[in-house]
């Protein structure tokens, strides 16, 4: 009789540890960062810091509280204070920024289990909670060179519908409004690059996903 085990992922293991997995993804979004930083001021760079703080204490406050196995030193809070970052305005306020964190590492994360247990990505849902809590602070996107004034972003004439002010060349370096992470199509195709290389994804799925939308 065939024997039938059943257990949580991960269900097929290497040589990878999380630390070294979570650093590479770190790395991976740096120049989208840099980019985002460069092009949108040093305010980026704040709510990077912020959200990457407010996870990491979340976290280790987490597990003081619920008395478990402490996790910070996976570097996943890293990964999801960065990630969630990566996809807010620079305009956003700090304490909003901080507070999504928290919620993505709290609520999303180790309520649900913790690291692969979750049913939601966790930067992506807190992203979701704070659309639904905090929307005029979630559009509000800087314009280029100026602190505090709300531009449009390419995404946003698309929607009306309307073809975006910006060229194709600067949609793909970063010379457009957008959120942190997403306006240079170029830093993030080198960060993808980086992580097929160090083999910590597959070539095959991005692949697929670019191949449709071409």
């Amino acid at each position: 009789k065939m024997k039938l085990t059943v257990a949580s992922s991960p269900h097929i293991r290497g040589n990878f540890r999380t630390n070294r997995i979570m650093l590479d993804v770190v790395i991976a979004l740096l120049p989208a960062l840099a980019v985002g930083v460069f092009v949108l001021g040093i305010r980026a760079l704040l709510v990077a810091v912020v959200c990457i703080a407010s996870a990491v204490a979340s976290e280790w406050l987490y597990s003081v509280v619920t008395k478990t196995r402490n996790t910070v030193v996976d570097g996943s809070a890293i990964v999801t204070g960065l990630l969630l970052a990566m996809t807010l305005p620079a305009t956003v306020p700090c304490w909003q920024a901080a507070i999504g964190s928290a919620f993505a590492i709290i609520v999303v994360k180790a309520l649900c289990g913790g690291l692969g247990q979750n049913i939601f990505n966790p930067a992506l849902a807190a992203r979701a909670f704070m659309m639904l809590v905090w929307p005029a602070s979630m559009v509000r996107y800087a314009a280029l060179g100026v602190d505090g004034v709300t531009a449009a972003t390419p995404l946003h004439h698309m929607v009306m519908p309307a073809l975006p002010e910006e060229t194709l060349l600067d949609m793909f370096l970063g010379n457009c409004p957008g959120s942190i992470g997403e306006i240079s199509a170029l830093a993030l195709l080198i960060g993808g690059a980086y992580l097929v290389i160090r083999k910590v994804i597959s070539v095959r799925i991005p692949a697929a996903y670019l191949g449709t939308v071409a």
